[in-house]
């Protein structure tokens, strides 16, 4: 699978406006098992697929710091209807050393039947609205929609 780096410039972003019956809000200690939930739906059926509790332990160590410091003002949960349908994870520096330094998405995932609805993009624009600064991620080549979405909200690739 082949990846490109991308990331945004500083400052200048709008505030995320999330599609109707969608509530933003940051992701605490309380909701990691529910976005670990909603991870393992969002890659049910991929090659990415996990079991459900290697779902959840993967987002207790992006919370804990195995990726980079949790960025709080840049991890926020997407939720309708009160359940968990979407996350982005981002964190102040990515540990890897092929990624751009500063604020990094390790992760953006959205469940299925909730998708092509605009909640990544508000979810992006959460994140960028809370680093302040650019942004890096990774985004799969064999995803376009990802990429129209990247591109769409002045993301560039690098590298």
């Amino acid at each position: 699978m082949a990846n490109t780096l991308m990331v945004s410039e500083p400052a200048g972003h709008a505030s995320p406006v999330p599609p109707p019956g969608i509530d933003l809000r940051p992701i605490g200690e309380p909701d990691l098992a529910e976005v670990g939930h909603a991870y393992w739906r969002a890659y049910r059926g991929t090659p990415d697929e996990m079991p459900p509790a290697g779902a959840a332990a993967d987002v207790l160590a992006a919370w804990r710091g195995e990726y980079g410091r949790w960025l709080t003002a840049g991890c926020v949960a997407a939720r309708a209807e009160g359940q968990i349908v979407g996350a982005v994870i981002t964190v102040t520096d990515a540990p890897w050393p092929d990624v751009p330094r500063g604020p990094f998405v390790t992760d953006l995932f959205i469940v299925p039947g909730m998708r092509r609805r605009g909640i990544g993009r508000s979810l992006v624009q959460a994140a960028l609205s809370g680093c302040r600064t650019g942004l890096g991620l990774r985004v799969d080549d064999a995803a376009p929609g990802a990429r129209a979405l990247y591109d769409s909200l002045g993301f560039r690739p690098v590298g």
